[in-house]
């Protein structure tokens, strides 16, 4: 029997899944089902059961098994468990902009995307699938991140609308029974998401007048203008490239800077399309032969295989977007990995973080027509950092990451 399952979900910010144009006049299904891929990865790792990279060399099926991402979301001799269908949304049409906070010669772009009321469809292709290995991932991405592609420069804070009640104890039922026979299992890497080494936090301010954003360094400029009057009109501002900067290049860069090889370092917390070394970051790499480059910082040599060729930003930071009359919110959430690079700091570079969020100086970033600024919430799993509880029982911290909002 095939089981129709209907979401309806609100798109905060815009959600960008892009086309072949690398255009997102509408939302691709596949963008979508990638992210509650990446999301579901994550939660797997967290509950240390195997995850593939799909992508890789190492992906499944390993003699004929398959890990329980890809028996959901299918591989090479696997049918997925279901079909994603999506409709309503409504394109929020500007020109695509360049904003630039001040002193930089080079910014960040930010285009059209797709929000407002949208409506999952989840069509199942197999009897075993059950909405809840799709509810679960999305409930949580919904929370406390994002879904679709540039959540780092704010794309993709939605809101389940009147969802069910999902429980983690019924996630694993259901995904046990999946992987009765034929599970892949192996040890994860260290190199790919895992929910045990995330952290979610939320900022809250309130704004004096409507035009509070025209004060806001880097997204006032004349070409900018009339894109910011769109975005402002649905609800959200694309705050996330004036956060970055400061975060990246400004003050809040002395929250991550203890390390003698920065560059490298900065490739590897806020990503790079650039060419790296697979050891250091750096993007100082020289081909000596055919099949040997080196890389001049570390001095480290490796094949054409080992480079690494864009890597992508361990920190997401949302648009702001409106909560109430004159209450906004942005999110900051990210991947920090235990096993991390050489030299960093994690458990340092989170605590500045997260005090850097409730300081006066992060507070100006926002212009001088907001007050009322906190830092509403924190989470992060096994951590006195959590403002909430600090949980170190795994199954209580997914738990409690479906049930709270804050």
């Amino acid at each position: 029997m095939i089981l129709i399952v209907f979401q309806k979900i609100l798109a905060k910010t815009p959600i960008w899944t892009g086309n072949i144009d690398s255009k997102s006049d509408a939302i691709q299904p596949t963008g979508i089902m990638g992210s509650l891929r990446w999301w579901t990865e994550a939660l797997l790792r967290g509950m240390e059961e195997f995850a593939c990279d799909p992508t890789s060399n190492s992906r499944c099926p390993d003699d004929g098994n398959y890990c329980p991402s890809c028996l959901i979301f299918g591989a090479t001799g696997r049918r997925r468990l279901f079909r994603l269908e999506i409709n309503g949304g409504e394109r929020i049409s500007f020109r695509r902009i360049n904003i630039k906070p001040s002193n930089r010669s080079r910014g960040w772009f930010f285009g059209p995307g797709v929000a407002g009321n949208l409506e999952l469809k989840m069509i199942s292709l197999d009897g075993k699938f059950d909405e809840v290995l799709v509810l679960t991932p999305l409930i949580i991405a919904s929370k406390w991140g994002g879904i679709g592609a540039k959540t780092q420069l704010g794309y993709g804070v939605v809101e389940v609308t009147n969802p069910p009640d999902i429980s983690f104890e019924n996630f694993k039922k259901v995904l046990e029974n999946l992987s009765q026979k034929g599970k892949r299992q192996r040890s994860n890497e260290p190199d790919f998401p895992d929910l045990r080494e995330m952290f979610f936090a939320k900022v809250r301010f309130k704004v004096n007048k409507s035009s509070w954003w025209k004060e806001i360094d880097g997204i006032t400029e004349e070409e900018t203008k009339q894109a910011m009057e769109v975005c402002i009109r649905n609800d959200f501002l694309p705050i996330a490239p004036v956060i970055k900067n400061w975060l990246r290049y400004g003050n809040g860069s002395r929250i991550w800077r203890s390390n003698q090889n920065v560059k490298g370092l900065e490739n590897w917390l806020f990503g790079t399309s650039k060419k790296v070394c697979p050891k250091c970051y750096s993007a100082k790499i020289d081909k000596e032969s055919n099949e040997t480059y080196k890389c001049r910082d570390c001095g480290q040599k490796f094949g054409a295989g080992e480079i690494i060729n864009r890597c992508a930003s361990k920190i997401n930071i949302s648009c702001a977007y409106k909560i109430s009359d004159d209450l906004w919110e942005i999110r900051i959430w990210g991947w920090i990995p235990q096993s991390t690079f050489y030299g960093f700091q994690r458990e340092s570079f989170l605590k500045n973080l997260k005090d850097a969020l409730s300081s006066r100086e992060f507070y100006t970033l926002l212009g001088n027509q907001t007050s009322d600024h906190r830092l509403d919430v924190w989470r992060e799993y096994a951590s006195n950092r959590d403002t909430i509880k600090e949980e170190r029982n795994f199954d209580d911290f997914i738990e409690s990451l479906l049930r709270e909002d804050k």
